[in-house]
């Protein structure tokens, strides 16, 4: 439907080689600010401004654009401009304290220059709406997916995930049960404005132990300008018929300036899914979210609540769990899952299943006075999770397992005055943490405390940045475990970490720079790595930590330690129709914590015959390279490719390392079509991803059988994305969106899937998105 709507509207042809030029200024100082950063959104596309303050982005087509400037020294500004000729911008933005005089860093506003970074903003970040927070960061080059089945995924990150991956959730460090390789982190995507991957000095901010990277969800800052906005989301998916709404308004009062709110809800429900072949029993899934977010602004300090709630249950394919070893090895070795756990299609959950919920509260403010700026932030996290088992007995109704965690932590930072061209933050937070536990044992009961320290300077001068930062943290974990038929067992571990950065940028030209960077970071032990003894639901592992149940005598485990080596380049013409960035890296991570699947093992429990996994600690080496490039080839079409490449080594066993995702592409071409009456900003891409097979496992002849099913084959599939712009009378733009994953319903398996040893990936998935936003200005 869209796509004929699209070829009667907009066949005819219509230029697309508008421009919008700008000049942005300090509003105190008339300062021309050089390396201030222009976004336009709509577009995703990002350029700094030169030593004049002037930038320019060309070969646009008309429409409506957001422009989003920030600069290092000032507050962001953004501006929406409806583009119908040429266009010419001065933008004059204020400084972050208020006050003439020293200039101070605002941070977490528009991150000018964090080293390495990538967002997921505008198009592509609409493209992902219904889709999981790994799910949308997956378009990003370089981050792909850690799954179990189809509805549950976290990010990877360079072939890194879970605990080496901080998610900063509103500026908050989210913590629950992240360790677990089937725990999706509890974050609603609709609350972001935006999602960022930061490398770099500003990792340092969260703390010293983010080897694979820090994700920031940022929602967008609250409204500071009288009136309302209001926006909907809603859509649905074919393959499990999941529909999906989500609402948000926000609103300054006129008459009471300083005070800003936003209220924010989804609730998204799917039934079985289905794969090219059969239907999945038990993978329904049900999620309902909210945040409530109250905010006052005043001259020099401002103060902002936020609160949200995330809960979701999520069936587990029973498939995975079955009640003796010989169902457990045919249902690994045979092509499809045994019919009696196919063929349901329903939205109800059954056992298996885990039902989580997350709340967070924060309270934060910044205070501007002649000596900088202070930042200060508390904030108290509750997660609880409950996984529920196939029992025999059906008058047991509660769960088998219990997790909580309770988490309070403590933030305060300084940015100092400036000095020349000089900016920094310093920094310390605490944290402290309560995880009890019910039930089937996986992890004991525990506490633990971190306290830490940060500093930071950055400096830019012309065509130079340079940035370097270090961080300390201590971190104290204690717990008891009881053993079978014997006394308590107490643990007591103490961690010192240290993390430390240092990069920098030069600008060769506007559009031409190189990167550089080495990173330190220092990582301890989590407790399921030390202590974990019990079914791992969601995976349908047994698990083994370092420490057996019955271990009085302690082995030393070591925090890993990881020097990361990072280079980059990204080039663009002057008429903005080329453009290329490419990453280089190599990571040396001392002591790498990893899990190590035993195929020659297999255990057998009262909830069924489970596959078994011991935790192990190595010397690993990883290398590789990111290339994305970008070609505008006409006015209407555009080529695109993004290009992973990965080679992980396990240095102690001089063999490649297990479990790593394997080198892909995906090249992509996008029609825009011309902006004809009521219909703008249409376009159709179609994107065919290639996952090449994993090959670099260990060799089964130097160490034997590693895992419990040799890698599977490689894949292409074909994706399609296609959307509109009607605007209904003068103010209200309606986007209606099309997509289709894996659009010719092939059958496949991911490495990365740890049910790749039971079924195939999902068939055939197609979704239609609608967003409707209403604003209007006092």
């Amino acid at each position: 439907m869209l796509l004929s709507i699209s070829g009667t509207f907009c066949s005819f042809s219509q230029d697309c080689d508008l421009r919008i030029s700008g000049h942005v200024e300090d509003a105190d100082t008339k300062e021309k600010l050089y390396a201030a950063t222009v976004l336009l959104k709509e577009l995703n596309k990002e350029i700094t401004t030169n030593e004049n303050g002037d930038f320019v982005f060309t070969l646009l087509c008309p429409g409506e654009y957001t422009l989003y400037i920030s600069h290092i020294s000032c507050d962001p500004v953004e501006q929406k401009i409806r583009l119908d000729r040429n266009r010419h911008q001065d933008i004059f933005l204020d400084h972050a304290r208020k006050t003439l005089g020293a200039v101070v860093v605002e941070a977490q506003k528009g991150i000018p220059n964090t080293g390495f970074k990538q967002e997921l903003a505008g198009k592509m970040l609409d493209e992902s709406k219904g889709q999981s927070l790994a799910q949308a960061l997956s378009k990003l080059n370089g981050v792909s997916m850690l799954q179990t089945g189809s509805t549950v995924s976290k990010p990877v990150i360079h072939g890194l995930h879970s605990n080496r991956i901080l998610t900063i959730n509103n500026g908050v460090r989210q913590e629950g049960q992240q360790w677990g390789n089937e725990h999706a982190p509890e974050i609603d995507p609709f609350i972001a404005d935006k999602l960022t991957v930061i490398k770099g000095v500003d990792e340092l901010k969260y703390g010293s132990d983010a080897i694979a990277g820090v994700i920031l969800v940022n929602p967008k800052p609250l409204r500071h300008t009288a009136g309302y906005y209001g926006e909907l989301n809603t859509g649905y998916f074919s393959n499990d018929r999941q529909y999906y709404a989500s609402l948000l308004f926000e609103q300054q009062l006129k008459k009471i300036s300083a005070f800003s709110y936003r209220m924010q809800g989804t609730f998204k429900k799917a039934a079985n899914i289905s794969t090219p072949d059969y239907r999945l029993n038990n993978t329904a899934l049900q999620e309902a979210n909210f945040s409530l977010t109250a905010g006052w602004k005043k001259r020099d300090y401002d103060i902002e609540a936020f609160y949200s709630q995330f809960n979701t249950q999520i069936g587990i394919f029973s498939g995975a769990h079955v009640g003796n070893l010989t169902d457990l090895r045919y249902a690994i070795s045979a092509a499809r899952p045994n019919d009696i756990y196919l063929g349901e299609d329903t939205y109800k959950t059954g056992r298996p299943y885990q039902d989580v919920t997350h709340r967070l509260f924060k309270i934060k403010s910044n205070i501007v006075s002649g000596f900088g700026k202070f930042h200060i932030q508390v904030a108290a996290q509750h997660n609880r999770r409950q996984e529920y088992d196939i029992v025999r007995d059906a008058e047991r109704k509660g769960a088998q397992m219990r997790l909580a965690v309770l988490t309070l932590s403590e933030d305060i930072s300084w940015d100092h005055p400036s000095t020349g061209n000089l900016n920094g933050t310093v920094g310390i937070s605490a944290m402290q943490q309560d995880n009890s536990y019910g039930g089937r044992y996986f992890i004991p009961a525990y506490t633990s405390s971190v306290m830490g320290g940060y500093w930071i300077e950055k400096w830019a001068k012309h065509k130079w940045e340079i940035q370097g930062g270090i961080r300390y943290d201590y971190k104290n974990i204690n717990t008891t475990r009881y053993p079978y038929n014997s006394d308590p067992l107490s643990y007591s571990f103490n961690y010192s970490t240290v993390g430390a950065s240092f990069n920098t940028i030069y600008k060769i030209k506007d559009q031409f720079k190189i990167n550089a960077g080495v990173t330190m970071a220092t990582r301890a032990p989590y407790v399921n790595e030390l202590l974990s003894d019990g079914i791992h639901q969601g995976t349908g592992f047994y698990e083994t930590g370092f420490i057996d149940r019955n271990t009085i005598s302690i082995p030393e485990v070591k925090p890993e330690q990881s020097f990361n080596v990072m280079a980059g380049m990204s080039f663009g013409n002057k008429a903005s129709t080329f453009s290329a960035e490419v990453t280089l890296y190599n990571n040396m991570i001392n002591h790498f914590i990893y899990l190590q699947p035993s195929p020659g093992d297999t255990m057998v429990t009262v909830a069924g015959t489970f596959l078994q996994a011991k935790w192990k600690q190595t010397d690993a080496r990883l290398t590789g390279v990111d290339l994305a490039l970008n070609y505008r080839l006409s006015k209407q079409i555009t080529l695109a490719s993004r290009t992973s490449l990965l080679r992980a080594y396990n240095r102690t066993l001089d063999d490649w390392q297990i479990g790593m995702p394997a080198d892909r592409t995906t090249p992509e071409i996008t029609y825009d079509f011309n902006d004809k009456g009521i219909f703008s900003k249409t376009y159709i891409s179609v994107e065919a991803p290639v996952v090449f097979k994993q090959t670099r496992v260990p060799d089964e002849r130097k160490h034997g059988v590693q895992d419990y099913k040799a890698p599977p084959a490689g894949y292409v599939l074909m994706n399609l994305n296609a959307s509109t712009t009607i605007r209904i009378g003068k103010t209200i733009p309606i986007t209606i969106g099309l997509s289709a994953r894996n659009l010719l319903n092939k059958s496949y398996r991911e490495y990365m899937n740890s049910f790749r040893y039971f079924t195939d990936e999902m068939g055939r998935n197609i979704g239609i998105r609608l967003k409707v936003p209403l604003e209007k200005t006092s």
